[in-house]
């Protein structure tokens, strides 16, 4: 099943935008869910029990650390399993926009793995900390170095997995499990390689803190922008906050050819585009760069009317996009010739100072 998933499963950036061109049914898919986190908990829980256990015994803190870490990665699977355990008819598909009652649960999922992942930032903070304050030294014993190695390579061949599930089912659940997973594999790498060290320079005792307080803010700054985001109006209960499916546009997939725009028109992704540099809003080093609008993708509003290519910043309350970003006149000129007479373009006061466009869609 491992190597049949990782083979039919496409990877992030080469997914197609519809559901109907993935390569696995969705059933089959929330099946794949469901078992990688079940194998996901068995694992964890038996490590877990084990390091607490080695840890007690030779009262070493990295150990115990390390088993409690565990029990994060266990809540977190079981989170998984009870957001995909009413699994769809043979046939089925999940439509684009998710029901009242999956979003909920999709909502839920996704607060309470970024809850465990602020409470894990916290404690690896407060155990790193400690660390350096009491000198204390890496465990070196030969249980220590075994169960983190194993863990490595076991915990790897979990996350493979559950990192293309989470795109591939666009659930911002299993894309907290992927992470929450990646963050333990990262503890454990920074536990292994400090023992290693320790063994050759017992001067490099500090390494396993300090690295371990630096990965504690990366993945609970994951964790806080979980919880802003099962928190928000806008959830969607997608993978990507920042690329989503809007509700209730799933008929626009077909019409964004007929109306002049990609397949790209049916998601709140950056519709701006400099072919150039391959940025929007122009280059680092000048600012003031010209954004050059992407011909083939439009942005919409929710009825499915178009207004001129643009970049995104914002929303109106219907939901349309408010767009804004750096433009020169000749970029004006042409956007008043070719949008719409129902839509309008707002200069900023000072347009010779800061350069700007507003290109709306009944905004105020």
């Amino acid at each position: 099943m491992y190597f049949q998933l990782l083979s039919t499963l496409e990877a992030p950036d080469r997914r197609k935008d519809s559901h109907h061109d993935r390569m696995l049914p969705y059933r089959r898919l929330q099946q794949y869910a469901i078992t990688i986190s079940i194998i996901s908990v068995v694992y964890n829980g038996l490590e877990g029990g084990v390091s607490i256990g080695f840890g007690a015994e030779s009262k070493s803190r990295s150990l115990i650390f390390f088993g409690i870490q565990s029990g994060v990665e266990v809540i977190s699977a079981l989170l998984v399993v009870w957001r995909f355990r009413k699994i769809v008819k043979p046939g089925e598909e999940r439509g684009t926009a998710l029901s009242s009652k999956d979003l909920q649960f999709e909502k839920s999922g996704t607060l309470g793995i970024g809850i465990l992942l602020i409470a894990l930032g916290i404690g690896t903070v407060s155990s790193s900390i400690a660390i350096l304050v009491l000198h204390r030294e890496p465990d070196t014993s030969n249980a220590s170095l075994i169960i983190s190695a194993s863990a490595l390579v076991i915990m790897v061949m979990i996350w493979l997995p559950k990192r293309y599930l989470a795109t591939a089912l666009d659930s911002s659940t299993m894309r907290g499990e992927a992470i929450c997973s990646l963050s333990c594999i990262q503890l454990t790498c920074v536990l292994f390689i400090g023992s290693l060290i320790f063994r050759v320079w017992h001067g490099g005792w500090w390494i396993d803190g300090a690295t371990s307080m630096i990965l504690s803010v990366l993945f609970g700054w994951e964790g806080y922008k979980m919880v802003v985001w099962a928190g928000s109006k806008e959830f969607t209960g997608g993978c990507c906050q920042d690329c989503r499916v809007r509700p209730g546009v799933e008929q626009q997939v077909n019409n964004d050819a007929e109306l002049g725009g990609s397949t790209n028109g049916n998601r709140e992704c950056d519709c701006c585009s400099d072919p150039e540099k391959g940025s929007c809003g122009g280059s680092d080093t000048d600012k003031s760069d010209v954004c050059q609008p992407d011909p083939e993708v439009m942005c919409r509003d929710p009825f499915g009317n178009v207004y001129i290519p643009c970049c995104q910043s914002g929303s109106n309350i219907l939901g349309g996009k408010c767009c804004e970003q750096p433009a020169t006149n000749a970029v004006i000129e042409k956007s008043q010739a070719t949008i719409p007479s129902q839509k309008r373009i707002s200069e900023s006061r000072d347009l010779e100072k800061k350069k700007s466009v507003s290109c709306c869609s009944d905004c105020d």
